[in-house]
């Protein structure tokens, strides 16, 4: 019995554990894995987050633009461009440049578009300058201003002649509001423009 005790200390007594060589060289590895592993998933989460963040934005902006051009092309009655919301013109300014050389359109900016649908309820659209810039119809912002960002906004009237129907211009661009670490902030703000005729022109 005290020979099989004395064998089994020494063979426990025998056996070596890791060097201290060992264990660092196993934990440069296990770094070295576990930072590989968050790159891809920090990569991947930035990429799904890019995509919704510009899905939404190209959303946000195709309504406000839609709505802003149906409106004003099929409003039944056209009321004017304004500077200060107060006095409003219904005409542009127009080139005076005599024939035969063609007219060069003019194109003039404002700041409050009016015009009555339909339904007979004015609506009056502003690039308001304050901050945050954003584009409003009746007072109420037509993006969402709690997570995008308007960098710029132009309503704008051009006109070759007289008696041309003037071509009404709408035009934002639209960022996302913050950029979190996991959106690329290099991101340029997507441009939203249309050009619109109003149907129903000094009818």
């Amino acid at each position: 019995m005290k020979k099989y005790l004395s064998s089994f200390i020494s063979h426990l007594s025998s056996q070596k554990g890791f060097t201290l060589v060992e264990l660092l060289a196993s934990i440069v590895v296990l770094v070295a894995v576990g930072s590989v592993i968050t790159g891809i998933i920090t990569a991947s989460l930035r990429g799904t987050n890019k995509t919704n963040a510009i899905e939404n934005i190209r959303q946000n902006g195709n309504y406000a633009i839609s709505q802003v051009s149906k409106n004003i092309e099929y409003a039944q009655v056209f009321n004017g461009f304004s500077n200060d919301g107060i006095a409003y013109v219904t005409t542009c300014p127009f080139s005076t440049v005599p024939s035969p050389t063609p007219p060069a359109p003019v194109t003039t900016q404002y700041k409050f578009l009016k015009v009555t649908p339909l339904n007979n309820n004015p609506i009056i659209y502003n690039c308001t300058s304050s901050s945050p810039l954003t584009i409003t119809a009746n007072g109420a912002s037509l993006i969402d201003t709690d997570s995008l960002a308007l960098t710029e906004c132009t309503l704008a009237c051009i006109q070759s002649r007289a008696t041309d129907v003037p071509v009404i211009k709408v035009s934002f661009k639209l960022g996302p509001k913050i950029s979190s670490s996991l959106v690329e902030s290099s991101t340029p703000p997507i441009l939203f423009e249309t050009g619109v005729i109003i149907r129903n022109y000094r009818k």
